[in-house]
């Protein structure tokens, strides 16, 4: 899988309401450098974009007109960002990489896969590698994290240091993953999903999904839920 970091036009994938989220913050980092060529939607498209003022096309047109362009994956889903950069893949595109690699904000060596998009005011601390197209919306990454591919790091997350995130996992809003130690990361399994909120204290096992504070399964939080409700009932 090819990527690029520098690029002076890109086809974006994706074309509802959080990939246009996506597009507004990038406008902002871009400032006018990066031409936007079109929007790529598989469901809807034979239109001009009526926000963004370029074409909104096929998968299929895109490879027709814009087979060159490196192509920007924006939608939310990590398993579908991971499908489609699966089929892109095999057609030869390259992925652009969103990252804006302030001194004052991302160290130095912080590695990044192809494909991904960082939010431009998200500070990522030193030993830090995000694999391929992971979405970085996060308030921050601490040291010796390593995210895996096509996890999502939802809007106001905290990754803490020592950790490791699965592929396909997915942090949500507000959620903070607490401190591993050196040599022991605290680790969040593949596919696993952390609710909004969630405060996440041990590890996590694949597929897992976790929600409260401190983050249980949501089974186990709706057992809480009942015997709390038992109990007021009773009181």
């Amino acid at each position: 899988m090819q990527g690029v970091e520098d690029f002076d036009e890109v086809v974006l994938y994706g074309g509802r309401g959080h990939s246009e989220m996506i597009m507004m913050v990038l406008q902002g980092l871009w400032q006018d450098r990066v031409r936007l060529r079109a929007v790529i939607d598989d469901l809807n498209h034979g239109f001009m974009h009526p926000g963004l003022n370029v074409p909104v096309i096929s998968g299929v047109e895109r490879l027709a007109r814009f087979a060159r362009v490196p192509v920007l994956l924006s939608m939310g889903d990590g398993h579908v960002r991971a499908r489609i950069a699966a089929r892109l893949a095999d057609e030869g595109a390259v992925l652009a990489t969103a990252i804006r690699r302030r001194p004052d904000l991302v160290a130095a060596n912080v590695q990044v896969g192809p494909g991904c998009v960082i939010y431009p005011e998200t500070p990522i601390s030193p030993n830090v590698v995000l694999g391929a197209g992971v979405q970085v919306l996060a308030q921050a990454i601490g040291h010796d994290v390593t995210v895996g591919d096509f996890a999502t790091l939802a809007i106001g997350s905290i990754l803490n240091g020592h950790i490791s995130i699965g592929a396909l996992a997915t942090i949500g809003s507000g959620a903070i993953i607490c401190n591993g130690r050196l040599g022991r990361p605290l680790r969040i399994g593949d596919g696993a999903v952390i609710g909004v909120g969630a405060v996440v204290l041990r590890d996590v096992p694949a597929g897992a999904r976790m929600m409260g504070n401190p983050a249980m399964t949501v089974r186990d939080w709706a057992r809480l839920q009942a015997l709390v409700r038992k109990g007021s009932e009773q009181g």
